[in-house]
């Protein structure tokens, strides 16, 4: 409704003659009322076209005769020239922000340059983005995922590429971000749909790991890209030297992206004696012996099951056998993303044949909506979930305590109440093997 009260606003400010706190009441008027809006903008149009239309009936004064220009015209140029501000500004505020090159997904005790704490969901703008310590992953509005370990020195260009200056970054690439750019130093590598590894040291040399598919690495010359190129594909790794212009094949080695790596792949933490393996030639469940770490391995990603899922666990609380008919059952209907965790024993010392005991916290970045144990269940949910490709092995069990039984030497797997934890404790023969998998909801 359209009220004295505002009416004489509008007109104020078009005289210019209103008061600060009343172009500020008019202000929260437009703001809140949409036909207060409409009855503005409609104020504003036909004062500009009224005062267009007398003013080229009208000699424009030249320069030397404005000192002598009636204050009345100046009073409507002014009035109009705030007419136009205010309603920029209103536009301004009223259109939608538009979306950031990138947001803060995950932070796992990341800290500026200033020592200030990073938070997740914080937006990222094109510009310098310094890690001192921690890790964080940016998502960016191209589907690209960055995660970064500090210290680090990034610089965002858009939504298609950085420039990392300094440490560790991964990268997972989907369809919709293929020719994703890390630019670096020595180095400028473009993604062709993939997930590698990059990175840089205090000379700027550059190294790069590429996990699965392929990347093409070129060498640069001060700013200038070189147009030798190298096409990387997975379980391959290079070198560059800024100072040499060279790109040099160098052994596959993840090592150093264990720590960005997971975060990349939705585990936030991990404590106690866990260990996350990144993607490679080797990437096998059975190639993996380890008395001292539990392994985990991802698996499919975001993918949805055409069939039920029958599982082992899906509430909090520690795991305990059921029978078939109480075993709860996922609809095809969520995306899930899979990961496998093992604890494979093999003979080692003067006690070769002792028995292992390994306990370890992983947290994931989304929810839990299902965990796997038994072993006919293990090789049905391979065959939606496992690694395509690779063989599995079948002698595998994770043997949870009876009910009042107080022996040593059992598997404990426990789902805390936040539903993205698991505390584990797994104890296994040399020569045998414990395995889980763990079906969370896809980010």
């Amino acid at each position: 409704m359209i009220d004295e009260q505002l009416q004489d606003w509008i007109d104020k400010s078009l005289e210019e003659i209103a008061t600060e706190e009343e172009l500020k009441a008019l202000e929260n008027r437009l703001l809140s009322d949409e036909q207060a809006r409409d009855h503005y903008l409609n104020e504003v149009n036909l004062h500009t076209s009224l005062r267009r239309r007398f003013s080229a009936e009208e000699d424009i004064p030249t320069i030397s005769s404005f000192p002598s220009r009636p204050r009345h015209r100046l009073v409507v140029g002014w009035a109009m020239a705030a007419s136009v501000a205010l309603v920029a500004g209103i536009i301004a505020l009223l259109a939608p922000s538009p979306e950031p090159t990138a947001v803060i997904a995950h932070v796992v005790g990341a800290y500026d340059e200033a020592g200030e704490t990073y938070f997740a969901g914080g937006a990222v703008k094109p510009g310098r983005f310094e890690l001192s310590r921690g890790v964080a992953r940016l998502d960016f509005s191209s589907g690209a995922r960055l995660t970064i370990e500090g210290p680090a020195q990034v610089e965002v260009i858009d939504e298609m590429e950085v420039i990392l200056h300094l440490g560790v970054v991964t990268a997972t690439i989907p369809e919709s971000a293929i020719g994703f750019i890390v630019d670096t130093p020595a180095a400028h590598v473009v993604d062709l749909g993939t997930s590698f590894g990059v990175s840089v040291s205090e000379d700027g040399s550059t190294n790069v790991c590429v996990f699965d598919g392929e990347v093409e690495v070129s060498s640069r010359d001060g700013s200038e890209t070189s147009k030798s190129a190298r096409l990387l594909r997975e379980g391959e790794a290079v070198r560059a030297d800024g100072e040499r212009s060279s790109i040099d094949s160098v052994a596959y080695d993840s090592s150093r992206f264990e720590k960005a790596w997971p975060v990349n792949s939705g585990v936030l933490q991990t404590t106690g004696s866990i260990r996350f393996v990144s993607p490679g030639p080797n990437f096998h469940p059975g190639n993996y012996v380890d008395n001292e770490h539990i392994v985990v391995f991802p698996e499919r990603r975001g993918f949805i099951p055409s069939e039920p899922t029958r599982v082992d666990m899906v509430d909090p609380g520690q795991y305990e056998k059921r029978r078939n008919e109480e075993l709860p059952t996922l609809l095809p209907e969520q995306r899930l993303t899979s990961y496998l965790l093992q604890l494979n024993a093999y003979p080692e010392g003067e006690n070769p044949n002792r028995r292992r005991s390994v306990r370890g916290q992983i947290t994931f970045a989304k929810p839990i909506v299902g965990v796997v144990m038994a072993n006919r269940l293990l090789k049905k949910s391979e065959e939606v979930f496992g690694i395509p490709g690779v063989e599995y092995p079948v002698a595998r069990m994770i043997e949870a305590r009876p009910k009042g039984d107080q022996r040593q030497g059992f598997d404990t797997v426990i789902l805390a109440a936040d539903r993205r934890t698991l505390i584990i404790e797994l104890q296994e023969n040399p020569g045998n093997l414990d395995q889980f998998r763990v079906l969370v909801e896809a980010e």
